[in-house]
This record gives structure tokens, C-alpha cells and sequence, in this order.
């Protein structure tokens, strides 16, 4: 609930004191105005007008982003993590696929649930459920999602600690389920395979990106579709500030300027 209050007063003789108060409670709003007079010091309000107002149409929910590709800072974020990645002695050495279209998600909604699939169940299994005595990294994982030719898929590159595979195996198709509601053909929505090498599958994930800035990162691009919320993302444990830290450490090598050209900068001049 937002309440603003905000009132002026002048001790003039005469003189209208304003109060105005304004709460509002989903769709309704109210409005109420105070008005008093000063005689002689003497104080008297005299309530002249209350409002109500209700919106007669409902307050939609802000609309989703839509995105018909990987743009270039999103896509330079997930080269980097995978080098952060090794560095870090994390390679994410697991590629998962999960296919929404044998799944009865809404299209629109298979960001957020494989978002919620990431917060609720894959993290805390990570940082919960590993062997007695041995301190496990923090999830690390880069993933996309795709949509070519109308079939939503997500690919999830991902790091998974040595005596954990099984686990991780048999509880993924449990932990789709609760957040899809239904598999229709678990056997179809889910493809778990090693990942050898981990630079090659980035690029293969990436190859929605932009078809302008492509040639630039060495991408053979191809059309993914339009996916409507987050198209691409890594965890905290291989961001910019991680990357960074590294660098200070000398760990890593500084990030190299590959001078990546803006769109419109090498545009055809207009005829004479």
C-alpha cells in the first residue's frame, strides 16, 4: 500500500489550510480533501468532498521482454565464463537440454519456470546435498534458450562434481515436473550428455546471436525464433566481478579489445 500525505498550513486569518491524503490499494484510489478555516486561533476542519475512484479496467501485469536473439555483451558474458570456469578448476563439463515442447509450460512462461527450476531446486541441491565433509563450489552453470521452428528448448552448460552425476540424473526429471506441471515424454524432454570441451559448446549455444556482430566471435549464425523473457544467463559464481577478481589476481589475462564495430558505423554511404 503507497501512501502520500502532504499538507500546507498558513496561520493567516481566513485562510484555507490544505490537506490531501492519497492511498491506493490495487485498483482503487482514494482521495480525500480537508479544508479548515483559523479564527482567532481557533482551529475548526470542515470535511467538504470525499472520492472514490475505481479503474475500470484492471491493472495488467508489465509486459515481458521479446528478443529475436543473443545480443553482443550477453554472448561476450558467456565466452568469458567458461574460461572463468576452468580457471576456477569449475569446467562445466554437462550439457543439458530440456525440450518445453514435451512439457505442458506455457511458451510464454519457459524462462521463469526453468529460472525457478535453477532457484528451487538445482541451487539448493548443490549447496545441501553433497557428500558428508567435502565442500562443495557453488552452482555454475551458463544457459540459452532457443526457439527454432516453434520447438522451446533451453541448453544448460553446467558444472556437476565428480560422484554427483547419478544424483543429479534422477532428481532432474522430478524437479521439471514440479515446475512444468506435467512431461508428457520425459525421455524426449530431457538430454543430459558430457560436454569435452566446453569452448566449443559455448559457441554452439550462442548461435542465435546477432547475425551483425557474429563474424566478430567466429559464430556460424542461425535464426533461434523469438523468445519472450531472459534469452541467455550464467550464475553469480562466473560473472564480471568474478572475472574481474581473477584479473586482479593475475589469474587471468586482461580482456582483449577486439574493436567490435557498432551497427550503422559501416552502413553503405546514401547515393548522391
Amino acid at each position: 500500500m503507497a501512501c502520500i500525505l502532504s499538507w500546507t498550513y498558513q496561520r493567516e486569518r481566513k485562510q484555507n489550510i490544505g490537506l490531501r491524503s492519497t492511498k491506493r490499494t490495487g485498483q482503487e484510489r482514494f482521495r480525500l480533501w480537508i479544508a479548515g478555516a483559523d479564527l482567532r486561533k481557533h482551529l475548526t476542519y470542515v470535511v467538504y468532498m470525499a472520492e472514490m475512484t475505481t479503474d475500470s479496467e484492471a491493472i495488467s501485469a508489465p509486459s515481458k521482454r521479446k528478443t529475436n536473439w543473443i545480443n553482443r555483451k550477453p554472448a561476450a558474458n558467456l565466452l568469458h565464463a567458461v574460461n572463468v570456469a576452468e580457471i576456477l578448476d569449475r569446467s562445466l563439463n554437462f550439457m543439458v537440454t530440456l525440450n518445453f515442447a514435451h512439457t505442458a509450460c506455457d511458451p510464454n512462461q519457459v524462462s521463469e519456470r526453468f529460472e525457478r527450476l535453477r532457484d528451487n531446486y538445482f541451487g539448493p541441491w548443490m549447496r545441501r546435498c553433497g557428500p558428508s565433509g567435502r565442500n562443495e563450489p557453488p552452482p555454475t552453470f551458463i544457459w540459452t534458450i532457443e526457439n527454432a521452428g516453434g520447438c522451446l528448448n533451453v541448453h544448460w552448460l553446467v558444472h556437476l562434481p565428480a560422484g554427483r552425476i547419478e544424483d543429479f540424473k534422477a532428481r532432474l526429471p522430478v524437479w521439471l515436473e514440479k515446475v512444468v506441471g506435467e512431461v508428457y515424454a520425459p525421455d524426449q524432454a530431457i538430454h543430459i550428455r558430457k560436454a569435452p570441451t566446453p569452448r566449443g559448446a559455448v559457441k554452439y549455444m550462442i548461435k542465435g546471436i546477432d547475425p551483425f556482430y557474429a563474424p566478430v566471435y567466429g559464430i556460424r549464425q542461425s535464426d533461434q525464433g523469438e523468445v519472450i523473457g531472459n534469452r541467455s544467463n550464467f550464475s553469480r559464481s562466473l560473472g564480471p566481478a568474478v572475472k574481474k577478481a581473477l584479473q586482479a589476481e593475475g589469474r587471468m589475462k586482461p580482456t582483449r579489445r577486439i574493436g567490435v564495430p557498432r551497427k550503422g558505423a559501416l552502413a553503405a554511404p546514401p547515393p548522391a
